[in-house]
């Protein structure tokens, strides 16, 4: 591969990552082009993006990634100008270009030579550059709805309800448009979503509905704590409905209405000082060993204060220790914030993960020859880095689930009483220390019904067992291994990856998947994951002479039983905790340590521990304490031990086992299936 001469391994190294980010904006900023009206700045970043991909590959003497990005800017030209108009198939030469760069990128990494075709790419650019903006194609139309602008005092009290916690909707309910009751139509609509919430716009408005102007599409801008099937459930009785469409509703949508709470200036004009961003970039493998070194400082901190607390005990009134346990509680103070430094650097936002999945969503519904909107919230939520790495394929199987076997075909929505294109929602916030994703569709649900008949023909539970299920515990058999309810394997969903892959690559970053599904009206996914796998808040137990920790996350409470309270049917041990009955479970037994007696007062030590749906108890020998512990693998030397999912070490050098629960969980539920 013939670069420039004088170009150092450094040079190349930052022509990478830059290229890279250039590489990102363009697979986001194309998808928003195709759908959204506004397309004025998206096409100067784009431009932008691919003149500088350009400029830099040529400075590089990478001559193919400069003709392919060459091509593509031409064609970002003529759709600059407006003599091209902005078409699916459009589209799909710039993504096709977009993903050619990506492979000479790739091409450049491995030293392979040229071996990636670039000729065609070109060709059919060029040929995209040199059409008519009147051929025979079909624009694309991202909406059709009417324009919606909120004035001042409509998003004053936008931004309050925000801040209080409400969800902002917008809401288009759409009538047969021969009806003769538009007016009365829209009119229903406003009385039905009022008592749900605060309108803070409308179209038509409310005077016009009452000057009789009414229309065949009503919207609305909803402040409301209901969530959309509320909302929906309220329009739908309405007669005449032909479609109801509920999306959150994003201030960045209306410019307009950005422009209405710039404030007015009468003074002179001052130019504000350039705010370079204060960046570095560092290599992960630093910020790792970084983590290492400062899990050293954590256990020597509690080293520290247990040595402090001895020496208080035994010489209270000597000065020299009164002088350790300042300085002690000083260096102790010191490690804390170099620690939370340390994991506020490890977190990236999860949007690096999410920005790939509107150009992957478009190809699978395409493929699908399925209509849908696809949208995200929440990509500036942080998380720590190692999760972002273990958590973008669990995220693309749902997605394909959601795409292949969530949304519906059009023709089948519309004989639903659906609107033809159907909606997927990926979302991202921080919920009580850990990050909660979801994963919703408005398709056609989950059927419990068929989840147990096709549990049963698999063998996997018997009819018997089926009966006594909710619908809920039936809907969580599609995670078993070996459970499928596809009646066809298709390009989309068809890789071999079931839905248990995706709940034990959850479980075993401490985190744990459910499903909410309504049949006939879609599924929501929800994923919850700690912030960071570098520390845990842990309860430490003891059995016989060795401690283990519980992660807390899993721990709802620890009790202390009478032998009395202990009960036993069929060789199954429960218990009875305010009218709840619980499996108990012995560690002892469970990790072969020998059986679990009672203690020296006739007494049994019970931690109770929920993931998911699932509750159960375990009775261990003591309760000793609860403390943050840094986690480690058990390495490859180990390998995977059942009911463990890693090591930590104490302030005193002991080594702890990291319980693994939610495999004992599962253990618990199928014995008492």
């Amino acid at each position: 591969m013939d670069l420039a001469a004088d170009i150092t391994p450094e040079d190349l190294k930052v022509f990478l990552e830059e290229a890279e980010e250039h590489l990102q904006l363009l697979d986001e900023d194309l998808i928003r082009l195709e759908r959204e009206d506004d397309r004025t700045e998206i096409l100067q970043e784009i431009f932008r993006a691919a003149h500088t991909i350009k400029g830099s590959s040529a400075m590089l003497g990478y001559a193919p990634m400069t003709e392919v990005a060459h091509a593509m800017e031409g064609v970002l030209d003529k759709l600059r100008q407006d003599a091209l108009a902005v078409t699916t198939e459009v589209i799909d030469g710039l993504l096709h270009g977009l993903d050619v760069l990506r492979l000479l990128k790739d091409e450049l990494i491995s030293s392979q030579g040229h071996q990636v075709d670039t000729a065609s790419v070109i060709m059919d650019l060029e040929k995209a550059a040199a059409a008519r903006g009147d051929q025979d194609q079909t624009p694309i139309k991202p909406t059709d709805h009417k324009p919606l602008t909120l004035d001042g005092r409509s998003l004053e009290r936008l931004h309050a309800a925000k801040a209080a916690g409400k969800r902002i909707y917008r809401i288009i309910v759409s009538f047969d448009p021969d009806t003769l009751w538009l007016a009365v139509r829209c009119f229903q609509v406003l009385s039905e979503l009022s008592p749900l919430g605060e309108v803070l716009g409308s179209v038509p408005s409310q005077t016009d509905i009452e000057q009789e102007k009414g229309d065949s599409e009503i919207q609305v801008i909803l402040a409301t704590v209901q969530d959309e099937d509320e909302l929906r459930n309220a329009v739908t009785p309405i007669d005449d409905l032909k479609g109801i469409e509920i999306a959150g509703y994003e201030l960045k949508e209306d410019s307009m209405a950005a422009k209405a709470i710039e404030p007015s200036s009468t003074g002179p004009v001052t130019r504000a000082p350039s705010q370079l961003p204060h960046t570095v970039r560092i290599d992960v493998d630093r910020l790792d060993h970084l983590m290492d070194t400062i899990g050293e400082l954590v256990i020597d901190r509690t080293r520290l204060i247990q040595i402090g607390k001895a020496l208080e005990a035994r010489y209270k009134d000597d000065q020299m220790v009164q002088a350790l346990s300042v300085t002690s509680a000083h260096v102790v103070k010191v490690v804390d914030e170099l620690e939370e430094v340390a994991l506020k650097i490890r977190m990236q936002p999860i949007g690096t993960v999410f920005s790939g999945f509107p150009r992957m969503v478009r190809d699978l519904a395409q493929s699908a020859t399925k209509q849908l909107d696809f949208f995200m919230e929440g990509q500036e939520t942080e998380i720590d880095r190692t999760v972002i790495e273990r958590i973008r394929d669990p995220l693309v199987h749902l997605l394909r689930n959601s795409v292949d076997h969530g949304i519906e075909g059009p023709d089948e929505r519309i004989a639903a009483n659906k609107p033809e294109r159907g909606m997927i929602r990926l979302s991202a916030h921080h919920e009580q220390g850990h990050i909660m994703i979801t994963v919703q569709d408005n398709g056609r649900g989950i059927s419990a019904q068929h989840i147990r008949e096709s549990a049963i023909d698999k063998g996997l539970i018997t009819a018997e067992v089926a009966t006594r299920l909710s619908d809920s515990e039936a809907v969580d058999l599609i995670f078993t291994p070996g459970f499928s309810t596809a009646e066809r394997t298709t390009e989309v969903s068809g890789r071999g990856v079931g839905m248990d892959i995706v709940k034990t690559n959850i479980e075993a970053m401490n985190g744990f998947v459910s499903v909410e599904t309504r049949e006939g009206q879609g599924s929501k996914f929800t994923l919850q994951l700690p912030l960071s796998l570098a520390t845990i808040q842990a309860l430490l137990v003891s059995l016989a002479d060795t401690v283990y920790a519980v992660p807390l996350v899993y721990v709802s409470e620890a009790v202390r039983l009478e032998s009395e309270e202990i009960h036993s049917v069929g060789g199954n041990e429960f218990i009875t905790l305010r009218g709840r009955v619980l499996p108990l479970l012995r560690l002892k037994e469970i990790f072969n340590i020998g059986p679990q007696g009672q203690n020296g007062d006739g007494a049994t030590y019970v931690v109770v521990v929920r993931s998911g749906e699932k509750t159960m108890a375990l009775a261990v020998d003591a309760l000793v304490e609860s403390q943050e512990i840094m986690v480690k693998s058990l390495g490859d030397y180990i390998g995977t031990v059942k009911g463990i999912a890693g090591i930590s070490v104490l302030g005193d050098g002991q080594v702890v086992l990291i319980v693994d629960v939610p495999p004992l969980l599962s253990a618990a539920a199928s014995r008492a299936a």
